[in-house]
């Protein structure tokens, strides 16, 4: 893993100048020796990409002790922000969790994303083979809005690591952002019988037949079976808001309103989505509404 990467390539710096070995320990090392308001400074508010894992962080079990959670859906990814550094933790915000931070990573394990691309195109230089590092400098260029050398990033880590399920969702996920629907529903389905009992990609999958640009593209129909199997294998109340959606496409109001119900009265619901999400009910209600008259 990188972390290995990391310290092999931190020795093989000795030999150059000072300055140019700090260069790749980015903030990290430099946090690491500030006191806490300056390390603060330093990364909270900021996006840092992690080392190790596909969004994986701590939490503090009952005991006091640290759990490692791995999440199977997009709520943490590999590049993530930082909301404040406590020691050697970095605490992190999830995707459409409100202001809180859900847990944390080891600062050791993380780097900043400004200094992202450089780092992990050096150690590709070292190892043109480590299908990890080009993982983490596609999720880079993901959240730069680098479309292109994204895909072609994942893409290389795909022929690298062809078993990986995770990177056809984050490949297949590039591509629906870019409209391509094609390309990501296949990247999608390659993901399903890759990991079958992943519900992200069947997720991902639905709604891509469920909102694609192109008309002659959208396929209700799918749309439901891919969401309903999504559902059927993780509750997720956002999956529900794609259930939604899809029944919404094929002229289902009431089911469309009562799903989106469900799914916004989840206590399980993301706060930090849940407005957008009451926005989409009045919409289906004022649909439905026009339709009973």
């Amino acid at each position: 893993m990188l972390s290995a990467n990391f310290k092999r390539w931190a020795v093989s710096q000795a030999v150059v100048p000072l300055f140019l070995t700090l260069l790749p320990h980015c903030a990290g090392a430099q946090a690491a020796n500030s006191p806490p308001g300056e390390a603060n400074e330093q990364w909270a508010g900021r996006r840092i990409v992690t080392l190790e894992g596909f969004g994986d962080y701590f939490v503090s079990k009952g005991d006091g002790q640290p759990q490692l959670v791995k999440p199977d859906g997009l709520g943490v990814n590999i590049v993530a922000v930082a909301k404040r550094v406590d020691g050697d933790h970095i605490w992190i915000m999830a995707n459409g969790a409100g202001d809180k931070p859900v847990g944390w990573v080891n600062k050791k394990n993380a780097i900043l994303l400004d200094d992202a691309i450089p780092y992990f195109t050096s150690l590709i230089e070292r190892n043109p083979k480590d299908w990890d590092a080009y993982l983490r400098r596609a999720e880079s260029e993901h959240a730069l809005n680098q479309r292109d050398a994204a895909i072609a990033d994942y893409t290389r880590a795909i022929e690298l690591h062809l078993d990986e399920a995770f990177l056809f969702l984050r490949r297949g996920r590039e591509y629906r952002i870019m409209k391509a629907c094609p390309q990501a529903v296949a990247d999608f389905e390659q993901a399903t019988k890759l990991r079958p009992r992943w519900a992200e990609p069947y997720n991902q999958t639905a709604g891509v037949y469920s909102d694609c640009p192109d008309p002659t593209f959208r396929d209700p129909g799918k749309a439901i079976a891919f969401i309903e199997h999504a559902i059927a294998l993780d509750e997720n109340p956002t999956y529900l808001t794609v259930l939604a959606m899809a029944y919404f496409r094929s002229g289902q109001l009431e089911k469309a309103v009562a799903t989106q119900k469900q799914a916004v009265e989840s206590p399980r619901f993301p706060p930090g989505y849940r407005e957008e999400g009451i926005r989409q009910l009045h919409e289906f209600e004022a649909a439905l509404a026009d339709q009973k008259h």
